[in-house]
C-alpha cells in the first residue's frame, strides 16, 4: 500500500514539475493540446516530443495563412517570435508514446496487409505513391524536423491533414510532397492509413 501511494506521489510530483516549468505563453496552448502535449481525439493533435523548429514552423504557417484553423489561427497571432520559440521548446522536451521497437520497411511482407498498413510500408507504386514510412520514418515515428512524427497521432487529426493537404487548406510542405501524396489516395485509404498510424504505439 505504502509503495503504491509512493509511486502515485512521485507520478504526481513528476506532472507538477512539467507544469510549474511550463512557459507562460503556452498556457494558450495546454487547454487544448494538454499539459502532456497529447492533445485530445476530435480536438487538438499530440505535439509531444516534435521537434522545436517543426513546432515553430506550424505555428507561423497559421500566421500567414499557410495553414487554416478558426482555433489555431487567433491562437497563434497572439504569439510573437519569442513565445513561439518558448513554447515550441517546451512541447518539444514532452515525452511521446512511441512504439519500442520499430519495424524499418522491408522486414514486413505485404502479403495480407490491411490497406493501411500497406500504403504505409509499401505505398502505390504503380500511382507513383511512396510509402508513408520513407519519409516519416519506421512506424511514422518522425524524421529531422521536416517530416514529423504520426506514430501514435489521432485518426481524426492525420485524416483532417490529408484532407486539407487535398484541399489546399493546408500549404508550406517542400516542393509540394505531401499535397502530391495525397491529391493520390482516395477517402477509403485516408480512413484507412490515419486508422493505422492511430495505433502505433498508443498506450
Amino acid at each position: 500500500m505504502k509503495k503504491s501511494l509512493l509511486f502515485s506521489y512521485l507520478l504526481a510530483l513528476a506532472a507538477f514539475s512539467s507544469i510549474a516549468a511550463m512557459p507562460p505563453q503556452a498556457a494558450l496552448c495546454v487547454s487544448c493540446h494538454q499539459a502532456n502535449g497529447k492533445g485530445l481525439a476530435n480536438l487538438a493533435p499530440s505535439i509531444a516530443g516534435k521537434p522545436a523548429a517543426y513546432l515553430s514552423t506550424q505555428v507561423q504557417h497559421f500566421k500567414d495563412g499557410n495553414r487554416v484553423s478558426p482555433i489555431m489561427q487567433p491562437m497563434a497571432m497572439m504569439l510573437d517570435d519569442a513565445g513561439i520559440k518558448a513554447t515550441s521548446d517546451w512541447f518539444a522536451n514532452l515525452e511521446a508514446d512511441l512504439p519500442n521497437n520499430p519495424a524499418f520497411r522491408g522486414e514486413k511482407s505485404p502479403l495480407g496487409m490491411p490497406t493501411g498498413e500497406r500504403l504505409a510500408y509499401q505505398g502505390d507504386w504503380q500511382r507513383n505513391l511512396p510509402s508513408c514510412v520513407s519519409c516519416h520514418g519506421p512506424e511514422g515515428v518522425g524524421v529531422g524536423e521536416l517530416f514529423p512524427r504520426i506514430a501514435g497521432q489521432h485518426a481524426d487529426y492525420i485524416q483532417s491533414q490529408l484532407q486539407a493537404w487535398q484541399s489546399g487548406n493546408r500549404k508550406g510542405d517542400t516542393n509540394g510532397l505531401m499535397a502530391s501524396v495525397a491529391n493520390k489516395l482516395t477517402a477509403e485509404e485516408i480512413s484507412a492509413v490515419a486508422s493505422y498510424f492511430a495505433t502505433v504505439g498508443a498506450k
